[in-house]
Formats: structure tokens, sequence, C-alpha cells
């Protein structure tokens, strides 16, 4: 049968007959198939010489209807029926001829709703002069532009006409369609019983008014607004489009409550950068009516210890914008350095998919040790962070880009011990050149300004070596060292690396990869050198890999294996 449909004629045989179409391509061909009512009755049931010889003279017809819709209104055909030893042989030899080419194109608005209705781009239908007609095309553009209209209130648009005039002399077919919009209808009024944020707060999800036209794809953006509040458990939306007041449409917001607001989660993990740890988590996702949240989190593990506290406010756009306040109690340990560090903040953020902006100021007093030196640092900083994604998909990425900036300072002369400004910007890149080939991109590049890397603490230092920074080096083993060979962070930060990643089945990948960087005090350090291979298992939630690196330079402390959970970008 693939054989048969490849090829430039095709067969078609029930018990006591065969079809042969010949002369056209694939395309044509299997239209004529469809539309050949002789083809249609023999697939469904075996024939009686008389209704094979009268669909038979249904041929011509068929075939012709079947040629139309593609521009072909002039084919020759040659037709023969034979009766064979083993039945019926039906041949049809098709030259479609000289196509029909497509002249003028009209598309106007006229009648009612014709003053305000927005007609920019919908004159560029995809059928234009000098095409081949295509009837499939027309049909397609004509739903296109009821469509467009409806997007944009006019629910009882129309065509006042809607032609297709073929001279089928000169071959060419002018296309007329005039459309008449009709009244344009808007948003009236939303009606819901919900008690279970404030009506306020509701409301704010609503970003359109009485003076906004109707619009079925605003309504569905509203529905996953809400749904993404996590302040619901369904959101029926139902416009009353049968009933409208003065072509306002109301609208019925069904809101149901969920089931529990509280969510706890409990935890054993392992990275290779932090060594083993256990963590709990609790979050109420609805603490009061006003549609704030709470969440807190307790690790305590081998490298890493804290204890975090945010409280979340919906602001201004409760989609976009909350105000955070937070406190948080933390205990780091790695090589000769020990920290520990409280801080109370507030930020205010903009999240939406694609873009994330946040302004924050927070005050924070660490005490730390770091080989033989000890300090306790206390700072007032405020910060601006700028992050932006963009990906097919963010656990499991084919292509994708993500970069950040965050910048943060403090000044002696106000609340703080220390003055300094930093800049961190970081990025990653995805793409697959090749089916079952990825390439993956990442760097980051940091700066402090200080008069000395003493005056701020381990928190503020840069450091490199790890998972996340140069494979083959321990974590925060790359930097400056002091005269006891313990690494105290840097003013500089530079690391890069490039991966090649081959899918193996449908779950499975490997991967080999080169990282390179360094934190430093000048930019004259040279930058330690890591290689390596891996394998990675594709889950929902993102990728588990177990990686070996090997390091090229004798800089820091050397680390060979490597185990990460996360999703892709």
């Amino acid at each position: 049968m693939l054989v048969l449909l490849s090829a430039p004629w095709a067969a078609w045989s029930t018990e006591n007959l065969t079809i042969t179409v010949e002369g056209v391509d694939e395309e044509l061909q299997k239209n004529i198939l469809a539309r050949l009512r002789i083809n249609i009755y023999s697939q469904e049931e075996e024939l009686s010489t008389s209704e094979i010889l009268r669909l038979h003279q249904l041929s011509e017809t068929d075939i012709r209807s079947a040629l139309a819709p593609f521009g072909y209104y002039s084919p020759t055909i040659t037709t023969s029926l034979n009766e064979t030893e083993s039945g019926w042989s039906a041949y049809y030899t098709v030259d479609p001829g000289r196509p029909v080419i497509v002249g003028m194109v009209s598309l106007s608005v006229t009648g009612q709703g014709m003053e305000a209705f927005e007609f920019a781009g919908m004159e560029r239908i995809a059928l234009k002069e000098g095409d081949v007609l295509d009837q499939r095309v027309y049909e397609q553009e004509k739903k296109r532009i009821i469509r467009e209209a409806i997007s944009q209130g006019y629910l009882e648009a129309s065509f006042r006409r809607n032609e297709i005039l073929v001279n089928r002399k000169e071959f060419t077919a002018d296309i007329i369609l005039d459309l008449e919009p009709g009244p344009r209808y808007f948003f009236g009024e939303f009606r819901s019983q919900q008690d279970i944020i404030d009506d306020d707060l509701f409301r704010r999800f609503i970003e359109f008014d009485s003076n906004d036209y109707f619009s079925a794809k605003r309504l569905q953006e509203l529905q996953r607004d809400l749904y993404r509040s996590d302040y619901f458990s369904s959101v029926i939306l139902e416009a009353d489009t049968a009933n409208p007041v003065d072509f306002h449409v109301p609208v019925d917001i069904e809101l149901e409550p969920l089931t529990a607001y509280n969510r706890y989660s409990f935890g054993l993990g392992y990275s290779t950068d932090t060594l083993a740890y256990v963590r709990v988590e609790w979050l109420n996702r609805l603490l009061n009516k006003k549609g704030h949240n709470l969440f807190s989190s307790l690790m305590v593990g081998e490298r890493e210890r804290y204890a975090l506290l945010n409280y979340l406010i919906p602001i201004v756009d409760p989609r976009y914008n909350t105000f955070v306040g937070s406190g948080q109690w933390r205990q780091e340990t790695w090589e000769d350095t020990d920290t520990e560090l409280y801080s109370l903040g507030a930020l205010y953020e903009y999240s939406t998919p694609r873009h994330y902006y946040g302004v924050s100021l927070k005050a924070q007093n660490e005490k730390y040790t770091v080989g033989d030196t000890r300090g306790i640092s206390e700072l007032l900083m405020p910060g601006i962070k700028w992050s932006w994604a963009l990906a097919d998909d963010i656990i499991n990425t084919r292509h994708g880009i993500r970069a950040s900036v965050d910048v943060t300072g403090a000044s002696d002369a106000v609340l703080s011990d220390a003055t300094f400004i930093k800049v961190r910007a970081e990025g990653k890149a995805i793409i697959t050149p090749l089916e079952h080939w990825r390439v993956i991109g990442r760097g980051s590049v940091g700066t402090t300004v200080v008069d000395s890397i003493d005056d701020i603490p381990p928190s503020i230092r840069f450091y490199a070596g790890g998972q996340q920074s140069v494979r083959g080096y321990q974590y925060r083993s790359l930097g400056p060292e002091d005269s006891s060979g313990t690494v105290i962070g840097g003013k500089f930060l530079l690391t890069g690396g490039i991966e090649c990643e081959r899918q193996l089945s449908e779950n499975w990948r490997a991967m080999i990869f080169y990282d390179a960087g360094n934190a430093m005090d000048d930019l004259s350090v040279d930058l330690a050198h890591g290689i390596g291979a891996g394998i990675g298992l594709r889950l929902p939630f993102g990728q588990v890999k177990l990686e070996g690196a090997y390091p090229l330079n004798d800089l820091g402390d050397s680390q060979y294996v490597y185990l990460s959970v996360g999703a892709d970008l």
C-alpha cells in the first residue's frame, strides 16, 4: 500500500474491482481517490456489475470536482472500464491542464461597525495576485478573518459577499470578500459570589472594564491568572453572550476554594557541593482574605544549615507584583571557612513567566572565620536584580536562553561597616542544532568595587569551583589565598563552560563538557580548566545527572564526581 501511494499512479481494489489513477502528483491523486464515488463505495462493500457501471459513468464529474479546489478547471480526462477474469479494472488518466491564476483580490469592510473596525493586517490574506488558485486556502482565510473580527468584539461578523469569479477563457479568478463586522460588543458586569478573597483583591485580577471590547482570549487569560494565584481549586468563567445589555456581555465567575491551603514537605537530599541534608518546608497559600502567603523552610546539612521565613503580600497587580518581608539565619562551612549570618529584608518584585525585576533592602549581621582571620560584619544593603528567560520548556529545554544581573552595595556612611558595590551577571543558553543533540553554554562574570577584600564578609566575596562553576574542583576551592593557603575569596569572578549532549533514548542522555574560570583580586590570574563526561536521566521535574570531571590545573582542591538534580534552564 505504501509503495502504491508513493508512485505516480495508484490502484485500489475490492474482490472484483481495481481502480487506477495516473497522470497527476500525489496530492491531486489522493484528492481524486477521496472524491471518486466508485472508489468510496468499493471500500465499503463489494459492488454489483450494474453499480460499477453506474458509478463509472459519474467518475469524470467526480474527478473534475476533485481538481477544482486546486485551481484546475479544464482537465483532460480519459476513462476506461474493462472486465477481466478476476473482475473489473477501472483506469483514469488525468491531465489537470492549465491552472487558474489569482487575479484581483478585494477585501473590504462595509455596513454596520465599519467605522471602528481595526482592519490593519487583515487585508494581507494568504492568496495574492499571481498565485495558483487554491480553494482550501481561500476557505481557511475566510475563517481566519471571521475569527479575528470576533476577537475584536464583533461577535456577529459575517461576509456580505464572498465569491471566486473564475474566467475559464483567461484562466484567471478574482476573489471578492466583503466583510460586515456588525455591532461591537464590550465586557459587561463581572458577577461572582466568591467569598474566598477580598473583593478588592479579586477585582485587581481583572485588567479590563466596560470600555474594553469583548474577547474570549482575554477571558481565557483571566481564568489562567486566577488559577496561577493558587487561591482556588476551580475557576469557571461563562460569558452570557445570549443576553447582552446594550452590547455589553455579562461574565459569571464561579470560584471554588482549595481543600487545604497548608502544604508541608519533608525531604532528604545530597548535593556534591553541599553534601547530605534534610529539609522541612511549610507553605500557607492563603493566610487571610487579603491574599497573604507565608513560607518557611528549615534545612540541616553537613555544610549548610539555615532557617528562612518569607511573608508575601500581593500588591498593585496581584498577577505580577509582590512585597516580601523575610528573615533568615544561615550557617555555612567549607574548607577552613565558617560563617553565621542573620538577616532581615524587604523586597518588591515584579515577576512574569519571562521577566523578573526585584528591588530589595537587607540588613545583615555576619560572623565569620576564614583561615586565621575572624571578623563581624554589619551591612545595610540595597539591591536590584533583573532576570530574563525565553524557552520552549524550562524543565526539558530544546531551545532556550536565560540571563540575570544582580547589583548590591553598602556604604559605611549608612549603618554599615564597609563600602562596596557588587555586580554579578550570569547567562545560560541551550540549542538543539541536530536531532538528539544539544549544545549548552553558560557563563558568569562578577566584580566588586571595594578597597580590600578583608572589608567584606565571605557571603559578599566571589569564589569558584563546584558543580555550577568549574567542575573538576571542589566547591569554593578556587580563588585568592592567604598566607596559610586558605581560599579567602576575590573581588572578581569569571567562569564559563560548554557542554555537548547526546540523547541515547527517550529518557537517557550522555554528555561531555569543558569548564574554565576562577575568582581573583586582579584579572591577571590564570584560569582553572576542567573536562569531563556524564550521564543524565530525564524526569518530569528535570534531569538527574552523574558526572565525572578531571582538573587540568594544579589549582584548588580536586573533585572528580558530581551528582545533581534540576531543570535544564
